[in-house]
């Protein structure tokens, strides 16, 4: 079931390794200045990602069992928030805060428009049966599908950014 959201949406997945990082930080300094771009990864490599080295008092409180904790400063927030989230909940965040659009790196099943990044022709296979697929873009032209039925590009194709880029100026997805 596809989820109604108040921006545009599109998800770049694919296994570790595959350029998925990179790719967005391509699409972010591709982006208009006046656009307002959330990012949200996923930490799927199981356990909790890195604690923040400089957020010393904040871990502190959170490791103690606070809930919520989080350090303010120069406009930055760093946020640190114990509960099952459900990737509903993690948008309902981005909401709040107002942004143009949202690039998700990661959370493969979820029902949003995805970019599948692959490095080998074996992780197209064990992911084209993903929904909602937009594009596929491959880090080595030799690994690039013939049988994808969406635009294929290479990851160094800049075309493949425009392609993003397009579709975060939609509508909701």
């Amino acid at each position: 079931m596809a989820m109604v959201n108040s921006f545009p949406i599109v998800q770049i997945v694919g296994f570790q390794n595959s350029g998925k990082t990179t790719f967005i930080e391509r699409i972010l300094k591709a982006a208009p200045k006046n656009c307002t771009v959330g990012c949200l990864k996923h930490h799927g490599h199981g356990g909790e990602p890195e604690p923040f080295s400089d957020r010393k008092d904040s871990e502190r409180l959170s490791k103690a069992g606070a809930a919520v904790t989080a350090v303010e400063g120069d406009g930055v927030l760093q946020l640190t928030a114990r509960k099952k989230w459900d990737l509903a909940g993690l948008i309902g965040l981005y909401e709040y805060v107002g942004i143009d659009c949202l690039l998700i790196e990661g959370f493969k099943h979820a029902p949003h428009p995805k970019i599948i990044m692959i490095k080998s022709s074996e992780d197209w296979q064990k992911l084209k049966h993903l929904e909602r697929v937009l594009a596929v873009v491959s880090r080595s032209t030799e690994h690039m599908p013939a049988d994808a039925g969406t635009p294929v590009f290479h990851a160094d194709d800049p075309d493949a950014i425009m392609f993003v880029l397009s579709q975060l100026k939609g509508g909701s997805a």
